[in-house]
C-alpha cells in the first residue's frame, strides 16, 4: 500500500501508451517501511504484591534480563542475587521495625542475596552461643569439652526448611486455591523474617530461663506478625474458609520453629563453679 498523501499522475503519449509515476509525499519519512512499532517503549513497573503467574513475575525487568539463559545456568541465578548493601540492611531494618508494607520497600524487585546470608547468619549464630555456653558449662565442671557439630547440622536443616521449604510450600497452597503469588517474594518475606532471630540469639546467652523465654515470644511474636501482615492481602483473595486455613498453617509452623529453637538451643542451663572442700583441721 503507498504511504498516505502520495499521488500518481497518468501521461499519454502520442503512441498511445499509458505511462505511470507516482509522487510519495513530502511530509513521509524517507526510512518508512511500513512496520508498526509500539509508541511506547518504557517498560511498565511492576505492580507491589504477589502478582506473578507462575513460579515468578513474567513481568520483573531482573527477570527480563535473563534473557534466553538456560534454568542451570549460573547467570540464570545471579539476577536474583542483584541487590546491594544498603537495600540488604533497609530491608533486614524493615523487618525487625515495620513502618510500611514490606513488599513497598523492597520496590518490585525481591531478592535471595539477603535471605541466603541472613538464614546462614542465624545457623552460625545458634550454633556458636549454644557452643559458648556448653564450654562454660564444661569448664565449671572441670571437664574437657567438644564440640557438638550434630547441633551445627540440625540447625542447619531447621533454619533452612524454614526459610526455603515452608514458603515454597506456602506458594504452592496460596497458588493451588488461585491467589496467584510469586515464589520470590515468599521467599524475600520469609528469609528477612528471620532477622529478629539474631539478636535473640545473642541475647539468650543470659543464664536466666525467664527471660529466655521472654526473648523467644518476642521474636515469635515480632517476625510472626511481620509475615500475618504482609501475607494477608494475597491470602485474603481466597475463600474465607481457605485463607484461614492457610493462615493458621503459617502461624503454626512459626510458633514450631519459635519451640523449636527455644528447647534446642535456648534450653540450657549455666552451672557454677564448684567449689573445692574445705580442709579439714
Amino acid at each position: 500500500m503507498a504511504n498516505k498523501g502520495a499521488y500518481a499522475a497518468i501521461e499519454i503519449d502520442d503512441d498511445d501508451e499509458l505511462q505511470f509515476q507516482s509522487f510519495a509525499s513530502s511530509s513521509a519519512s524517507p526510512n518508512a517501511t511500513g512496520n508498526i512499532s509500539s509508541s511506547n517503549s518504557t517498560p511498565q513497573p511492576r505492580p507491589t504484591g504477589f502478582g506473578g503467574t507462575g513460579a515468578f513475575d513474567p513481568h520483573r525487568s531482573i527477570q527480563d534480563q535473563a534473557g534466553a539463559r538456560p534454568i542451570w545456568s549460573v547467570e540464570y541465578y545471579s539476577k536474583f542475587f542483584d541487590v546491594d548493601t544498603a537495600q540488604v540492611m533497609e530491608r533486614c531494618f524493615a523487618s525487625v521495625i515495620p513502618k510500611e508494607n514490606f513488599l513497598d520497600v523492597m520496590q518490585g524487585s525481591p531478592d535471595l542475596y539477603g535471605p541466603f546470608w541472613i538464614a546462614t547468619t542465624v545457623v552460625f549464630v545458634l550454633f556458636v552461643i549454644s557452643s559458648i555456653v556448653e564450654s562454660i558449662n564444661a569448664y565449671a565442671a572441670g571437664t574437657p569439652y567438644r564440640y557438638d557439630f550434630t547441633a551445627l547440622t540440625f540447625a542447619f536443616g531447621t533454619i533452612y526448611s524454614y526459610a526455603f521449604l515452608v514458603p515454597t510450600v506456602i506458594w504452592g497452597a496460596t497458588k493451588y486455591f488461585g491467589c496467584q503469588p510469586d515464589l520470590l517474594d515468599m521467599l524475600a518475606l520469609y528469609g528477612y523474617g528471620l532477622t529478629i532471630w539474631i539478636p535473640v540469639a545473642v541475647l539468650c546467652v543470659l543464664p536466666f530461663d525467664l527471660l529466655r523465654w521472654g526473648l523467644v515470644i518476642l521474636g515469635a511474636a515480632a517476625s510472626g506478625l511481620f509475615l500475618v501482615r504482609n501475607m494477608y492481602p494475597v491470602l485474603s483473595r481466597a475463600e474465607a474458609q481457605t485463607s484461614k486455613s492457610i493462615l493458621i498453617l503459617v502461624v503454626a509452623l512459626h510458633g514450631l520453629l519459635a519451640l523449636v529453637l527455644k528447647y534446642k538451643f535456648f534450653a540450657y542451663t549455666v552451672t557454677a563453679p564448684s567449689q573445692p572442700p574445705a580442709p579439714t583441721r
